[in-house]
């Protein structure tokens, strides 16, 4: 019986997410940082400013767990929170310059582990690879015309 292409991706993807969870363990860990924390640090990077509700929902974490993480990485001062000037019940969280230090050796230590893996492969099958992953988390996010989302369901 042979598996469908759906499942197949499904499988793979899911075989390539816990591979790439344990190869990037070693160097994050070396860098200083979690996964969960990486990608805190990342959204923030790329955002600017954040607050934890928006953390939590772009994450697709919950309060709580938001809450430890935000609290961890403000001991380790990699994030400064602030009230909110518009909503005093709510802060804004940006990175500190040891939060891009830290960031900034987190993915050159990960970026070494996944050149050394893929230094076989011609760039122009990586770039290929890349284009159909970018494609297909557009798909995942619902941000191509192929598959319609509710618009309150769109990312930003």
């Amino acid at each position: 019986m042979s598996d469908s292409v759906e499942r197949r991706v499904v499988r793979e993807v899911g075989a390539a997410t816990r591979l790439i969870r344990l190869l990037m363990g070693p160097p994050l860990h070396a860098a200083g940082i979690t996964q969960a924390e990486y990608h805190l640090l990342a959204h923030l990077e790329e955002r600017g400013t954040s607050t934890g509700k928006e953390l939590a929902c772009r994450l697709s974490l919950d309060k709580t767990t938001i809450s430890r993480q935000l609290t961890a990485l403000e001991e380790a001062q990699l994030i400064t929170r602030t009230t909110d000037p518009t909503n005093r019940r709510s802060h804004l969280i940006t990175l500190t310059e040891a939060g891009h230090l830290r960031l900034a050796d987190a993915r050159q230590r990960s970026l070494a582990v996944m050149t050394e893996r893929f230094a076989s492969w011609p760039k122009e099958e990586l770039g290929a690879l890349a284009d159909h992953l970018a494609r297909f988390n557009d798909v995942l996010r619902g941000d191509t015309a192929e598959t319609p989302q509710p618009q309150e369901h769109r990312q930003p």
